[in-house]
Order: C-alpha cells, then sequence, then structure tokens
C-alpha cells in the first residue's frame, strides 16, 4: 500500500420518494438508487463493527466504556451528548482519542508513569507552545541515580529515577524522601543558549507523594535581583507558583492565582506562555493566570526550586521560542506549517491532551476557508528503525487527520503520508534536536 493514503468521505445518500405520477424509468432509477444506498450503508456498517469488535478484544477498556468507530457520527454525537467521551477508534480498532486503560485512573503506587488524560485532547485550550527549542530534557539519556549533567546543581538531595511498569516506564528528577512529611527541598538552574525571547513558552510535567498537599514547584528568573537560597528552603520571591491549592505568576507586589487540579500521584501538565508582557499559565489544560504585563526579567537562567514535604518530581522540562501565531498567513506565505506542538505519547500515535491547542486552531482554521485542502506530513527524530519511524510517522499523521475528522472536518480534504525520520529539521543528535524532529506538517494542496 502506497505511504500516502486518501481518507475518502463516506456519502449517506437519501432517495426520493416514488408517487404513482412518476414514470416507470425514473421510479426504477429511484430504487436502484436506494438499493445502492442501503448496500453502501451496510457495508459501512460492517466496516465500523469489525473495528468496534477488534477494539473490545484487544483493548484493556472500561466496562462503561462507549466504542465508536471514527466514521460512525452519530454514535460520537451520541455519547458526548450523554456527556460520556467515547473511545474513537480507526478501522482497524486502534485507539485515536479517548482512550484511558481499564484501572489506569488508579495511581496508587510511584509505578504509575501516566496521568489519567492519555489520549484525550484538552477542549478549549489556546496554549500553542514555541516552535524553536531552546532547552529540552525528558531526563531519558539520564542514569538512574544520578543527577542530571544538563542541570546546574544548586542544593538539595535530587536524582533520577524510573517510574511506571516494566512495560510501561520512564525516567523523571525525583526530590526529597518516599516518606509523607519528610522534607523535599532541591533546587537547580536551567542554563539556556541564549536570553530568553520576548515570545516564549515554558513546559514542565509534576507529580507529589504527599497526602497532605504541601508542596510547591517554584520557578524565577536569573534576571531579578535575587540569587537562589543554596538551602532551598525559602526561595526568595517568585515567578511561577504550581502548588496543589493555587497555582499562578507573581510579580513586584501582586500575584495572580487560579485553581488548577495538581492531585496526589498523578502527573500535571504545566504550561507558560509570554508575547513580550502579556503572560498565560495553565495547568492540566485550564488556565490559571492571565495577566496583561508580567514583569518577568529576560535572562539566559531559570531556578527552578522544589519545596515541601514527600517525594516529588519533575519530567519534561522544554522552553522554547514563539508561541500563538497565525497558521492560515504561515499557510499562505510558505504552502505549509510545520508545527511540533501536537504530541504523542512515547512510541505510539496516541495524542497528547496537550495538543488541543495546535489541533483546534487548525480545526478552526479549515472552518474558516471552507476550500483548504491538507496534506498531513508526520515526521519522526531518529530513535528506533527506519521501517518502525515509517510507521509510526504514518500512524501519527492518520490520528491527526481522524481527529479532524471527527470534529467536523471533510475527510475528502485530507490526505496523510509519513515520513519517518528521512526529513530532519535539525540534528537528532541533541534533545532539542530531537525536539525539533518530532513534528507534524500540514501542506496545502
Amino acid at each position: 500500500m502506497s505511504p500516502s493514503r486518501r481518507f475518502l468521505p463516506l456519502l449517506f445518500l437519501v432517495g426520493p420518494c416514488v408517487s404513482l405520477a412518476t414514470p416507470a424509468s425514473a421510479q426504477l432509477g429511484s430504487v436502484g438508487d436506494r438499493i445502492r444506498d442501503r448496500v453502501e450503508d451496510d457495508v459501512t456498517r460492517r466496516i465500523e463493527q469489525r473495528a468496534v469488535d477488534a477494539a473490545r478484544r484487544t483493548l484493556d477498556l472500561a466496562e462503561d466504556a462507549i466504542v465508536c468507530a471514527v466514521t460512525d457520527e452519530e454514535c460520537i454525537d451520541d455519547a458526548r451528548d450523554n456527556g460520556q467521551e467515547p473511545v474513537i477508534v480507526n478501522e482497524d480498532g486502534e485507539p485515536i482519542s479517548g482512550y484511558e486503560p481499564a484501572g489506569s485512573s488508579d495511581n496508587s503506587s510511584v509505578g504509575n508513569s501516566g496521568g489519567s488524560n492519555s489520549g484525550e485532547v484538552w477542549a478549549n485550550y489556546d496554549f500553542i507552545p514555541g516552535e524553536r527549542v531552546l532547552f529540552a530534557h525528558d531526563f531519558e539519556g539520564t542514569r538512574v541515580g544520578n543527577f542530571p549533567s544538563r542541570l546546574s546543581y544548586i542544593a538539595g538531595d535530587m536524582d533520577v529515577v524510573r517510574l511506571g511498569s516494566s512495560d510501561d516506564t520512564n525516567l523523571a528528577l525525583h526530590s526529597g524522601t518516599d516518606v509523607a512529611g519528610s522534607g523535599a527541598n532541591g533546587c537547580f538552574t536551567i542554563e539556556l543558549p541564549e536570553t530568553l525571547p520576548e515570545q516564549f513558552t515554558f513546559e514542565f510535567r509534576a507529580m507529589h507523594q504527599d497526602p497532605g498537599d504541601r508542596v510547591k514547584y517554584f520557578m524565577f528568573s536569573d534576571g531579578s535581583d535575587d540569587t537562589p537560597d543554596t538551602r532551598c528552603n525559602y526561595p526568595p520571591p517568585v515567578h511561577l507558583a504550581a502548588i496543589p491549592l493555587h497555582q499562578g505568576l507573581a510579580w513586584a507586589g501582586a500575584e495572580s492565582n487560579g485553581q488548577g487540579g495538581m492531585v496526589e500521584n498523578e502527573w500535571a501538565t504545566v504550561a507558560l506562555g509570554c508575547d513580550g508582557p502579556y503572560c498565560k499559565m495553565y495547568v492540566n489544560g485550564t488556565r490559571v493566570a492571565n495577566v496583561p504585563r508580567w514583569d518577568f526579567p529576560r535572562a539566559d537562567k531559570l531556578h527552578f526550586f522544589f519545596n515541601g514535604a514527600g517525594a516529588m518530581f519533575v519530567d519534561d522540562i522544554r522552553i522554547a521560542e514563539g508561541g500563538a501565531r497565525s497558521l492560515y498567513d504561515d499557510l499562505q506565505a510558505d504552502g505549509f506549517v510545520s508545527t511540533t506542538a501536537i504530541r504523542f505519547d512515547t512510541g505510539s500515535a496516541v495524542l497528547k491532551p496537550e495538543s488541543g491547542g495546535i489541533l483546534g486552531e487548525v480545526l478552526m482554521m479549515m472552518e474558516e476557508h471552507n476550500d483548504l485542502r491538507l496534506l498531513v506530513e508526520g515526521h519522526t527524530d531518529a530513535d528506533g528503525t527506519d521501517d518502525s519511524n515509517q510507521t509510526l510517522s504514518q500512524e501519527r499523521a492518520e490520528a491527526v487527520a481522524s481527529w479532524l475528522i471527527a470534529n467536523g472536518i471533510d475527510a475528502g480534504r485530507l490526505d496523510t503520508i509519513g515520513h519517518g525520520e528521512s526529513q530532519p529539521a535539525s540534528d537528532n543528535g541533541t534533545t532539542e534536536g530531537k525536539a525539533q524532529n518530532r513534528r507534524v506538517v500540514f501542506r496545502q494542496l
């Protein structure tokens, strides 16, 4: 099969009623049309049922899970009308969105490396990550038990640990002890290759294990008048605070706090986006701060503090230049739009929830320009084999197209192709380069 696949629209046609006054030839024609329609509908229903049956056989589904084929819009709409997000699968029964393995919400031990949002996409999420990556670290290249060499150590007890089961693990930076209530202080510096630009984004994931929610994640700029406290106990006036009970931004004499949803033993995704002095902060897809004028001095160093009780973890730190932009203007100027903001679970085509921001922008662009047709291209980094990356890139392109179709875009307006690792945008020898290469490109047809 060609690596390029076209999503063909399913046409549901309704033939006119036959009256006694209708000529015999027209009656025969309309009857034939209705027969063909029924045959087409039956074929579609059989394909959809096979996909649903395959999903129920192979996926670890909750008992009350609703499974819908991506082409079955009635099933998807009915589920959502009843307040339940369905598991949407492709024709092979593979999950495209909404899939959460049964029992995955039970995060009662350190061994859970995921959150409860895997496979879902946050709706109404308007955060767009920057495209030029200045710093990225997922700790996967660090030896367990060591402190990462790419971070500058200030103080505290911090090391890289492995979380999860043998089949699903990830590495994360850990601070403190596993005894609830004991100290978890630690602090480090992120050194950037250049001064933080006027438009930038800062992302990380955080998780804690204190039932009392007495943990705090702090960040402040080296451009301030304060210096890091080498005990990590009492950080100076901070710029960003992620705390279970409240999160937000702070500046001289004021702060902006909001509710987010940082829950014990679950990963929380924290995102900050700034365009000049205008900054917004999000936790798990919810905006917790919207500050038109935030006094954040630009510098080439950021200081990060763990402060609290029990075990604390951080993962997937990413700092990039850029942010919100006009996708349609870029598309008209260059003929394509490349983005690293569409994220997938490692080694899979399951969309991460934080992909909702950019996917929503693409959806809006296609809704506003009805004549727009796009080729969705998938690209990977060089980790893994050529063949596996080719397959993965194709599946990811199809997952993006399927999400757009599930949200109302006609399938005939989309083509997909996977390029694997064959067209790198940057150096695969660095973490930042790999982050640039894991991308989706929308090319105008």
